[in-house]
This record gives C-alpha cells, structure tokens and sequence, in this order.
C-alpha cells in the first residue's frame, strides 16, 4: 500500500489552513452559504453520509436542504490537526429540528479537508447518522424502531 501526498507547493501554512476553516464555520453558523462556498475551489467535492456533493452549486444545494431541515443549527470547533495541506476538524454540531416538534440534536464529528492553491478541495465528514435519528425520532413507533436498530448495533452484528 502506498501513501501519496500531494506536492508541497500546493501546501499552506497550517496556520493559513485554520483560518480557512475558522471563516468556514462563521459562515456556516451565519447560515451564508455564498460566503461559505467561496472558501471552495470550483469543482470541490463534499462528501457526507448522505451523498457525494461535487462543485459549488451542489454543496450549496445539500446545505439549502440541511438548513431547512432545521430552524437552529450551529457547528462548533472542539481542535484541528494540520499536516501539510490537509486538516482535521474535530466538531460538535447542535440544531433544533424544524419538523417534528423542535427535537434538540447535539452530534460530535470530524472532517478531513484537503487543500489546493488555497481553497478547499475536498471535504470527507464523518459522523453517526444512528445518533441523529435516536435524537429525532418521533412517535412510539419510529422511536421503537430507530432503538430497535441502536440496541442491535450495540450487541453487534454477530
């Protein structure tokens, strides 16, 4: 297995890559996505448990659709790891659902960014999307069924 790493020209300082991100999250959090999609290189790719997002209009798509879903949401920075020109951002994101009765979620993450000629080219999240619909879930039987699946993965697979 090789481990291939971009060329170092293409490398910012790490503390240039922060900032990056630092604007990423302002801009997320003020809910601007255009502000937040000029930090992205034009054919960046954004990739999610939900899909693959690939250029700027359609990550600005998928986060119309996220923002919808939720009449507060918020991401917040817990540390970052910068190594050449990539970065891990480990984060906490808290909204209040805006179906469902307003169901508070709360769901720790990472991100790997990785950089070229200065914006963002690639965005990989990770996170666990159980914990989300255990925090959502309304009524008996999706609450029933959302724990059902909790508890099985809990006793793995075997």
């Amino acid at each position: 297995m090789a481990i291939v790493y971009s060329r170092r020209s293409d490398w910012l300082e790490s503390g240039a890559l922060e900032s990056i991100i630092h604007n990423i999250l302002e801009a997320f959090n003020k809910k601007d996505l255009t502000r937040m999609t000029s930090f992205f290189g034009d054919d960046a790719t954004f990739i999610r448990p939900e899909g693959t997002f690939r250029g700027k209009e359609e990550i600005k798509r998928y986060y119309t659709w996220s923002f919808s879903n939720y009449s507060e949401l918020t991401l917040t920075a817990k540390g970052f790891v910068v190594e050449g020109n990539k970065a891990v951002l480990e984060f906490v994101s808290e909204g209040t659902s805006s179906r469902g009765g307003g169901k508070k979620q709360q769901l720790p993450g990472m991100a790997v960014f990785e950089f070229r000629n200065g914006k963002v080219q690639q965005v990989h999240d990770y996170y666990d999307r159980l914990l989300i619909a255990q925090q959502l879930a309304n009524g008996w039987l999706e609450k029933k069924i959302v724990n059902a699946v909790a508890n099985r993965m809990g006793k793995g697979l075997g």
